[in-house]
């Protein structure tokens, strides 16, 4: 099956004028007019039978004032004149029928023909007016719109009983077709055309306006999603100018994407800015390794001491890329996040001070929701990083606290502290200052990482003797969505 494929602004017009003749479809569907018109042939005929009752009263008081006992069809013939000329004027056929329900007088040809076998004139007789709808014969010839003939397919008869002086004495009997749907609403196009006109005008205008606006905000969409997938910076741009669209739903999807985008963004600087350092921290021992290679083939009357010395500093040198390897990979874990639990900052803390028995230790920390493995290589590694970079005879001090809805501990040393340019760049993957100790940069991108990922970070004080380590983490309970994502 084919599907109609169009453009918004053809659909959003097409619906607006669906919506303008969705009440001429009731009407018409529902034979609500048809019904309408029914009713109003009805209240004519009535009218029409009270006047032509009336007529038939006088004619018959005239005749009984030369004769006592006439009746109907004594006045027959005027009567017929009246018939006729009541049907030039208004369509109506006119019949009207004696006490015994026959045929005295008449528009047509009917003349004599008894009709008391039929249900409405059955009731005139009976003292009371009656109705019926019967079907019409369609005409041989469609008749035009502007045609005084009816088009309908049933046709209306009403008959009304005559009382002389208190005494039953005649029936009206007046037949009708009513007007056909399309044949009034062609009459009453002269009054509503002006209407109609400017009621189609307004809907086209809203209809186009509206898919102006819907269109404008969404080629713009569509354009950002282009930029995106052709990896332009330009993308952002141009979603932030959707973002303030008058069509709320619009904005909410450029919102959407715009964070994806920056998503996308971020991570693929960051999938660039990581490889670039990988290639830099991998190219030196990777050098290394195959200059001892080449020497060594090169070489064969090499003394064993020097072999051995080349051999040490090779095997140093696949050390410090495993020591790589395993911190990247646990980078990449911690920035992936985990199942977080609900557990006890300080068992963390009992641990790492069995761990480290000089440890000093201070105040309490609360309950977070976290990977506990995870955790505690954070503060592991904040805890080696201050013994190695205190110097001999370093204090170092693991205190805990609570403050409103955070928790964490703080790692507290009384070493030289670390210089004013080296402070932006502690966090830095693959910055460290003791390289040639076997140092790989990657400990505190972990410490960073880590806390990220549980909705936390990662504070930095330092001063000549003194350098603090802060962890801040949301308490269990009051976790922020961050903290939950690894849940999820």
């Amino acid at each position: 099956m084919n599907r109609v494929i169009l453009p918004l602004r053809s659909w959003l017009v097409l619906s607006h004028l669906t919506v303008l003749l969705l009440p001429l479809a009731a009407l018409l569907g529902t034979g609500a007019l048809a019904k309408d018109l029914l009713m109003q042939t009805k209240g004519d005929l009535m009218n029409q039978a009270a006047l032509i009752g009336l007529m038939v009263e006088h004619e018959l008081l005239d005749e009984r004032a030369l004769a006592p006992r006439a009746t109907v069809a004594d006045v027959g013939g005027r009567l017929s004149l009246l018939a006729r000329k009541s049907r030039e004027s208004t369509l109506a056929g006119v019949r009207i029928l004696d006490t015994e329900g026959v045929v005295v007088a008449t528009s047509g040809d009917q003349l004599g023909e008894d009709l008391s076998d039929l249900p409405e004139v059955q009731e005139a007789l009976a003292g009371a007016s009656g109705t019926m709808v019967r079907p019409r014969d369609p005409p041989s010839q469609r008749q035009p719109l502007s045609s005084p003939s009816r088009r309908a397919r049933v046709r209306l008869f009403l008959t009304w009983p005559v009382y002389v002086d208190g005494e039953f004495a005649a029936v009206v009997l007046l037949s009708r077709t009513p007007r056909e749907e399309l044949q009034a609403l062609y009459h009453m196009a002269p009054r509503l055309g002006g209407g109609l006109l400017s009621a189609v005008l307004i809907t086209l205008g809203l209809g186009l306006w509206s898919a102006n606006l819907f269109s404008r905000s969404l080629k713009k969409l569509s354009r950002g999603a282009r930029l995106i997938a052709r990896g332009s910076r330009g993308a952002v741009h141009t979603l932030d100018q959707v973002r303030h669209s008058h069509v709320r739903e619009v904005g909410e999807v450029a919102d959407a994407v715009t964070t994806m985008t920056r998503t996308l963004q971020s991570r693929l600087s960051y999938i660039s800015e990581f490889a670039g350092n990988v290639s830099h921290e991998f190219k030196t021992p990777l050098s290394t390794l195959r200059g001892t290679v080449e020497l060594l083939r090169e070489d064969d009357s090499m003394p064993a001491e020097q072999q051995a010395i080349f051999l040490d500093n090779a095997n140093d040198e696949l050390d410090r890329l495993e020591r790589m390897v395993t911190g990247l990979l646990q980078l990449a874990r911690a920035e992936e996040g985990s199942r977080h639990t609900r557990m006890e900052l300080d068992a963390l803390v009992d641990r790492l001070c069995a761990r480290y028995p000089e440890l000093r230790r201070s105040g309490q920390a609360g309950a977070v929701n976290g990977d506990a493995a995870q955790l505690d290589t954070v503060l592991v590694n904040l805890v080696e990083n201050a013994f190695q970079h205190g110097g001999e005879g370093v204090s170092v001090q693991v205190v805990g606290w609570v403050e409103g809805g955070w928790t964490g501990v703080d790692i507290v040393d009384d070493g030289p502290g670390i210089s004013a340019g080296n402070l932006p760049r502690v966090f830095d993957r693959f910055f460290t200052t003791d390289r040639q100790g076997g140092g790989t940069g990657l400990g505190l991108a972990l410490v960073r990482a880590v806390c990220v990922a549980h909705g936390g970070e990662v504070e930095l004080e330092s001063a000549p003797g003194r350098t603090r380590f802060r962890v801040r983490l949301p308490m269990a309970g009051g976790a922020s969505l961050a903290t939950l994502s690894g849940e999820m």
